[in-house]
């Protein structure tokens, strides 16, 4: 297996709790002591709320983790689940699946049963989440059968070689792109691949198909798949902690004692299902994103900027450095504003989900692209900060007009990558933030995370950040 903050590869996201923005900070030892009065009185709802809120918004050894879970197998039967679909979380999955796939002489196309098992493999794992989650997320997976032959295969339907055919895919559109080519004789990699958040904002995953069952028929390796992709959305994008979910190639170990196989236990799907209910509470079903803003004790404690002004995509084919060195906009005495149209684009507003604001759910195509953010930073007194960005890939920033970062490192999105002093101003501050996509492909990653610190990188609390024409928020 391959894996990085934006690839994974495998060989082989009751009470319905509403999602209001920020959790508040919480206490461990306060929530568990309410947790066992509510048990003491038989409310089991409270009891089960106050484990999870102690599971998802406060620091935990491994083995507390285990322990909680154990807490959730015993109060989860007790709690009503969710039966309101309107009342669920929707997760949006858009599948494709290539009729044909030819490759040099290699030819291999669906029939008509095969194209309906994908659909039927795809409804057995949207099954397969609502009961693991209780409710609390639906798949909404829509189909689309692409009749122009798939022409490349480098082992595994991939992003590269499959995203330039999802032309009715718009950006910022699904969550998760899932693909299916029958590869039958070809020769793969692996059953299935899973990268980050590189086709058009979305999540993607690649199935080679044998043509059983829209592969396996059961949703074993959909759910396997899909793992990875809940792993890498709420540890990257949304910053809980690495022992919350496990890898699923981890054979089923997932922590000291916290699942054993049953007797006879000939597949690791029983452990993919326990990964799947007791893994994850009900509001980390409901922060399972990269299309709704959402926010967490995690992400909260880092004081991003939440939004932007965003303008673009400009193009930068044939220029220096992919257009990093050309002003495709007055960059020294910019004036953004909502709604404005400049150098025959309009700004836009956008708000970060998760750690970062995903140009790439934005604007399309990425290809040596270019593309503008700005924010307005509120201070109530001047005095000194310090800027940080992390962007994929090169990037510059201005303060108030004046360049502060100059970056011409191809990269994938990280926090806090570049660092620059300022002098903030009473009252407003403009910073406008340039970055490039890397120009290599079309599915890479293209992003930003902006946030104000001191020295020492504590984030400044009394910032207030807003976007021309919308309310500050701190």
């Amino acid at each position: 297996m391959m894996r990085n903050p934006w690839f994974a590869m495998c060989c082989g996201v009751a009470m319905t709790i509403p999602h209001a923005g920020a959790a508040p900070a919480c206490d461990a030892a306060t929530e568990r002591a309410a947790a066992a009065k509510a048990e003491q009185a038989g409310d089991w709802d409270a009891a089960l709320l106050h484990y999870e809120t102690v599971y998802d918004s406060t620091a935990c050894t491994p083995e507390e983790y285990v322990q909680l879970r154990r807490k959730f197998e015993e109060l989860q039967p007790k709690v009503k689940p969710n039966t309101d679909p309107a009342k669920a979380a929707v997760y949006h999955v858009r599948a494709f699946a290539f009729r044909t796939i030819q490759v040099g002489e290699r030819k291999n196309t669906y029939n008509d049963k095969q194209l309906k098992d994908v659909d039927k493999v795809n409804a057995a794992w949207a099954d397969e989440v609502w009961k693991a989650s209780q409710g609390q997320c639906r798949l909404d997976c829509k189909t689309t059968i692409i009749d122009e032959p798939l022409t490349k295969f480098s082992g595994v339907a991939g992003p590269e070689e499959c995203t330039p055919y999802f032309k009715d895919l718009k950006p910022g559109e699904a969550d998760l792109v899932s693909c299916y080519a029958l590869s039958t004789g070809f020769d793969c990699n692996c059953w299935a691949d899973t990268s980050g958040s590189v086709c058009k904002g979305a999540g993607y995953t690649g199935f080679n198909d044998n043509g059983d069952g829209g592969t396996c028929g059961n949703a074993e390796v959909q759910v396997h798949e899909w793992i990875h992709t809940l792993e890498m959305t709420l540890e990257w994008q949304h910053k809980y902690p690495d022992p919350v979910m496990p890898n699923p190639d981890a054979g089923g170990d997932c922590g000291p004692k916290c699942w054993q196989p049953k007797p006879g236990h000939d597949s690791l799907y029983d452990w993919y299902r326990h990964v799947l209910r007791l893994h994850l509470t009900r509001k980390m079903w409901r922060d399972v994103t990269l299309t709704r803003p959402g926010d967490n004790p995690w992400l909260a404690d880092l004081k991003l900027c939440p939004q932007f002004a965003t303008l673009g995509p400009f193009d930068g084919t044939g220029k220096d450095q992919n257009g990093f060195d050309t002003a495709f906009i007055n960059e020294a005495d910019p004036q953004p504003a909502l709604g404005k149209q400049e150098a025959g684009q309009t700004w836009r507003q956008a708000d970060r989900v998760g750690l970062f604001l995903n140009l790439a759910g934005l604007y399309y195509p990425m290809q040596r692209q270019v593309a503008y953010a700005a924010v307005l930073a509120k201070s109530p007194q001047a005095g000194a900060a310090q800027v940080r960005l992390g962007a994929a890939s090169a990037c510059k920033v201005w303060h108030n007009g004046k360049q502060i970062v100059n970056s011409r490192t191809w990269r994938g999105c990280g926090l806090d990558q570049d660092k620059a002093d300022v002098q903030l101003v009473q009252g407003e501050n403009l910073f406008v933030v340039k970055v490039v996509n890397s120009g290599a492909k079309d599915w890479s990653d293209w992003s930003i995370a902006l946030r104000l610190t001191d020295a020492a990188g504590k984030p400044l609390d009394n910032i207030e950040y807003s976007v021309p024409g919308a309310a500050a928020t701190k």
